[in-house]
């Protein structure tokens, strides 16, 4: 693994154009600019197509999902896939209602993705097994939705990040597992659409699918085992919540290269 490709983000300072939920857009805001890119939050119908051309990866997430914000999404995605941008999709939530079922579909049908982020339930439903209630994540479950992950990344020829307590990562043909992080991350709102945020930054500056999608899972899972050593006794999810981000604007290569717990398994499945 090339952890100096991190690098290439403050290097390359991209501009990533995110259409996110109202919950946690200013968390994926802030986010972006620790990992050392440029976030613009611009979700309008009106201004969506245009601002994703001129942006370096576009980020859709269907959190607080709206019909407007829907068809802004949609073109926002077609456009970047006019011009080579890359596109990431966080499908939130997807198997809790008939919405965002459709929401998904009527997205993967007009959008190509670079790479598709959720928990085990979400992807598991766009692999046509609905569980759960979308946003819990069935980790019990994804060993046997290993197969059919691999099917839905060749199909899409996209790559899939299945993020939970061990993370897994597929193009379809190769494929690899991330140890890093920590319980802690599940008791802050929005640290899965921050994940997908940083997997945007990586795409933005460059960084070929597969391995932006590992080098945001180890990231986003460091900084968070890194924020959890520093508490004290008397300190809890609040002051964790803020070392998180210090440890993400502090993150580099050597520290990806030392604390990355990764397994690759770059060969046909």
């Amino acid at each position: 693994m090339d952890w100096k490709l991190w690098e290439q983000i403050a290097n390359i300072h991209p501009l990533i154009h995110q259409i996110t939920n109202v919950v946690t857009v200013n968390d994926c805001a802030n986010i972006t600019l620790a990992c050392g890119a440029s976030p613009v939050m611009a979700d309008a119908l009106e201004e969506a197509a245009e601002m994703a051309a001129a942006s370096n990866a576009v980020v859709l997430n269907i959190g607080t999902l709206r019909q407007e914000q829907l068809e802004a999404m949609a073109q926002a995605g077609e456009s970047a896939n006019k011009r080579g941008v890359p596109v990431v999709l966080d499908p939130v939530g997807a198997g809790a209602t008939r919405l965002r079922m459709e929401a998904v579909d009527r997205l993967l049908k007009r959008v190509r993705f670079s790479v598709i982020r959720g928990n085990a339930s979400e992807i598991g439903t766009l692999c046509g097994q609905r569980s759960g209630r979308g946003v819990d994540a069935d980790e019990d479950g994804l060993k046997s939705l290993l197969p059919a992950i691999r099917d839905l990344a060749k199909t899409l020829q996209t790559v899939v990040a299945v993020s939970g307590p061990v993370d897994y990562v597929t193009d379809g043909k190769r494929e690899a597992y991330v140890e890093n992080g920590t319980p802690l991350l599940t008791r802050v709102t929005g640290t899965g659409c921050m994940l997908t945020a940083v997997i945007g930054c990586c795409l933005g500056a460059g960084i070929d699918p597969f391995h932006a999608a590992i080098l945001s899972l180890a990231a986003v899972g460091i900084a968070g085992e890194k924020a959890e050593a520093s508490l004290s006794n008397r300190e809890g999810i609040g002051t964790f919540r803020v070392r998180f981000f210090d440890e993400i604007s502090r993150m580099n290569s050597d520290t990806l290269e030392q604390a990355g717990k990764v397994k690759l398994l770059e060969k046909p499945v």
